[in-house]
């Protein structure tokens, strides 16, 4: 156990020094320029060990922001009694709330997501992968069939929020305390508004 537990240590510390150092030939020499072998050879690791840990470049950038089913996780987690709406939101502060990576990291990784299309996609990639899993939560909390319209839709609605917020809190700065103050002052204009004035609906109307 104390072997294994020392494995996944080292197996950490070196899946964290790779990205900071694809982190860095990142910004200086732009993403699309930067080869997986550059990286290898400035982290001092053979290429083959570099894609062992991460079989795409992609996954260089995206690793510290995969979700990886912890909205899902959050939202499982909540009270049987809660309605759904407030089980939802609760489960998205959770996910704001909770430190993943630093901030300092975190702005860097926007810097380099924003200045090339590939890493933009694979972003919006971990936001559909969460948005699916979502579903299926949602219509199991409910009791009802995974394709049900009604759980489709806030799922999806979930997830465009989960995704308006990443963008309004990217780049915050200050201490945590101060950064979970934003995150809910923003969280609870964005629902207000939606509260106050909901989305249109799109209507079909056919011609008489």
């Amino acid at each position: 156990m104390n072997v294994m537990g020392l494995r996944e240590r080292n197996a950490a510390r070196t899946r964290e020094m790779i990205i900071d150092t694809a982190l860095s030939l990142f910004l200086e020499r732009g993403y699309d320029a930067t080869r997986m072998e550059e990286v290898a050879e400035a982290a001092g690791i053979g290429t083959s060990t570099l894609y062992r840990y991460f079989p795409t470049k992609d996954l260089l950038l995206i690793e510290p922001l995969a979700f990886r089913g912890k909205l899902v996780e959050n939202f499982r987690a909540r009270p049987a009694e809660e309605s759904l709406d407030v089980a939802l939101g609760n489960a998205l502060m959770e996910l704001f709330e909770t430190p993943r990576i630093d901030r300092e990291r975190l702005q860097r990784i926007a810097d380099v997501v924003d200045s090339a299309p590939a890493p933009r996609l694979r972003l919006l990639e971990e936001f559909v992968k969460e948005r699916t899993l979502l579903e299926a939560a949602i219509a199991e909390r409910l009791g009802r069939p995974a394709d049900d319209v009604f759980c489709v839709m806030t799922a999806r609605s979930t997830a465009a929020l989960l995704e308006y917020m990443a963008q309004l809190t990217k780049g915050f700065e200050g201490d945590e305390a101060a950064a979970a103050k934003n995150v809910r002052d923003i969280f609870s204009s964005v629902t207000r508004k939606l509260s106050e004035e909901p989305p249109a609906l799109p209507m079909f109307s056919p011609l008489t």
